[in-house]
């Protein structure tokens, strides 16, 4: 294949017959609030679902259209490594070329990687092909309109519309391949060298992320151990979801059996990460947070610390004990850039382990990057792991829990849980997104999930004993509705 062709290869119903072919209504639920997610109608699953090849098709020349309107005229494309990914990356580039613009064709990529060539190739646009965390039969687009920029809730419902009525732009781009692979794996591991020849377990969740995060934590001088390398769609041992206490269980184990001192997880697009220490506990992503917080300002003294709403009051007293200016603002990585840019933050992070560094790296979530400044800074202290995360203040807490609620509910059953929540004679009630209900000894929290049709559930507490209390607070207010699924993932009672 040449370096700069027309794409090659044909697909029924795109082009300049793409809207004749591509018959009904987009299904409107494909479009949420930061990024495209729906499940796959591969030929193999059985139902109908909404995001196939005709509809990938629609979303590239959607998106195509809004670039050509801003005066971008390259996107990069990347792809996870399910199954039916390299199907909608090859539907969303035809779709995409057909507005005019061109493509530069990564291949199987993670989500950080398709920014890294972002910056690489001057400020090109970017999609990646993901499904993330979800599980298997779910994948989407992150759209990227310009480096380390994602498109928010506007920009998504304007390609939405875009889609919906066929406002496309004609044209015909031009297509090339470029692996920037071992570029990307070279850059963080180059700016991070080891302090120290650490042993550390990393877990692929057998996704794309494996093997990218080995060539760089290898690079960087870690002895690595990897669990899951393989690329495997069925996800044959767990999903590759860091915030599952059930997904962690392998490499927690396996930090024990190899003495590892620590244990990183990474989801299935590489832009989230989990970490065990080496005694196999679990260390949630918000003291992760505190931690990678504390080393920032250190350089930063008096920086804004961005977090999102299901942190724990221990990110807040680490970053105010270390100088800095806590920022709490909403779940979701387009928000989380966008409030950054505003506060002129250097570093952010949330509960489900995205991690975002703009003291130096480029400002967007890439969770193997976060992991070499973790181990930087796990290598430079000479106490073991665990001991510097049992520095942190210490509150209880549940791990973050999921409740099924179809996407038509989801948004009502958090309304309805605000108004009991009034009923607690709470502290405070903050609705920076969904419901945090704050009292003197802990909080809870209900937020509408943005990527899969479920609600977000946490509380947190200053002795087990309360926590219980606010755990069965939870389950009352939302038994109340019986749209709320009682089986929920992650329920350290059930």
């Amino acid at each position: 294949m040449t370096d700069s062709q027309i794409w090659p290869f044909n697909l029924p119903g795109s082009g300049n017959d793409a809207i004749s072919l591509s018959t009904g209504d987009l299904d409107q639920s494909l479009f949420r609030e930061y990024d495209i997610r729906g499940r796959v109608n591969d030929g193999r699953l059985g139902d109908v679902y909404p995001l196939n090849e005709f509809s990938a098709n629609r979303i590239g020349r959607a998106f195509g259209s809004l670039l050509v309107d801003q005066g971008i005229s390259e996107v990069v494309v990347g792809y996870d490594a399910r199954s039916y990914s390299e199907m909608l990356a090859n539907a969303v580039t035809v779709g995409l070329l057909s507005t005019g613009v061109d493509v530069v064709f990564l291949g199987l990529a993670t989500t950080p990687l398709v920014y890294f060539a972002q910056h690489e190739l001057g400020g090109t646009a970017g999609i990646c092909v993901t499904a993330s965390h979800n599980p298997n039969g779910w994948s989407g687009f992150k759209l990227s309109n310009r480096p380390s920029v994602t498109l928010g809730p506007e920009e998504i419902a304007e390609v939405a519309d875009r889609a919906a009525k066929g406002n496309f732009s004609r044209g015909q781009g031009r297509y090339r391949e470029q692996s920037l692979t071992e570029a990307y794996a070279n850059y963080i591991a180059s700016a991070l060298p080891a302090p120290r020849p650490l042993k550390v377990a990393i877990d692929g969740g057998n996704s794309i992320a494996g093997p990218i995060a080995e060539l760089a934590l290898k690079g960087a001088g870690y002895d690595v151990i990897t669990l899951n390398r393989e690329l495997d769609w069925t996800f044959p041992n767990h999903e590759p979801d860091p915030e599952s206490t059930a997904s962690r269980a392998q490499i927690q184990e396996a930090v024990v059996k190899h003495g590892a001192h620590c244990g990183i997880s990474f989801d299935g697009d590489g832009d989230r990460l989990g970490v065990t220490d080496g005694a196999g506990n679990i260390v949630w992503a918000d003291a992760i947070l505190a931690l990678l917080a504390e080393e920032v300002l250190r350089r930063r003294p008096g920086a804004p610390i961005v977090y999102d709403v299901k942190c724990s009051r221990m990110v807040t007293e680490v970053i105010e004990r270390a100088g800095g200016t806590p920022v709490m603002t909403k779940t979701g990585h387009s928000h989380i850039k966008s409030k950054m840019r505003d506060v002129k933050a250097p570093f952010a992070g949330e509960r489900s382990g995205h991690f975002f560094f703009a003291d130096g790296y480029l400002g967007y979530d890439d969770a193997i990057y976060a992991a070499l400044r973790l181990l930087s800074v796990i290598g430079a202290d000479q106490r073991d792991f665990a001991t510097i995360v049992a520095d942190l203040p210490h509150y209880e807490g549940t791990p973050t829990m999921h409740a099924e609620c179809a996407d038509s509910d989801k948004y009502r059953v958090v309304e309805d849980f605000a108004r009991y929540a009034e009923s607690l004679n709470p502290r405070e009630i903050v609705r920076i997104n969904g419901v945090r209900v704050e009292f003197d000894d802990g909080w809870l929290l209900v937020r509408a999930s943005s990527n899969m049709p479920a609600l977000v559930i946490l509380a947190e507490a200053n002795s087990g004993s309360r926590l219980f209390e606010l755990y069965q607070m939870l389950r009352t207010g939302l038994s109340r509705s019986p749209e709320v699924a009682s089986d929920w993932l992650n329920d350290p009672w059930k």
